[in-house]
């Protein structure tokens, strides 16, 4: 396959599905109230379920650091800050647990 050809059904293929939500937005209004807020939590789980066991397995040894970053942002989220204070939060914990026991 030629390369050029490559990429671009690659990049098509990457992009669909963060575009077809934005075309779908009328059809989610008419779905029931429990249907639709799982589908705007969909993104976000997605997210976690490829982050955590990465943050578990980053740091090899030192697996609790990161698990500290994410408990951290777990906490920052649950209290309803923002997510860019939950990200800072987690980064400087992490970073921090790592500079206290390495």
């Amino acid at each position: 396959m030629n390369k050029l050809l490559m990429i671009v059904v690659c990049a098509a293929v990457t992009m669909l599905p963060r575009i077809v939500p934005f075309f779908a937005s009328s059809a989610l209004s008419k779905l029931p109230r429990f249907v639709r807020k799982c589908m705007l939590i969909l993104p976000v789980a997605a997210l976690g379920a490829l982050i955590f066991p990465l943050a578990l397995t980053d740091f090899g040894a030192l697996w609790y650091c990161g698990l500290v970053g994410v408990m951290a942002a777990f906490i920052t989220s649950l209290l309803k800050g923002p997510m860019i204070l939950a990200i800072v939060i987690a980064l400087l914990s992490t970073t921090g647990m790592l500079i206290a026991v390495g």
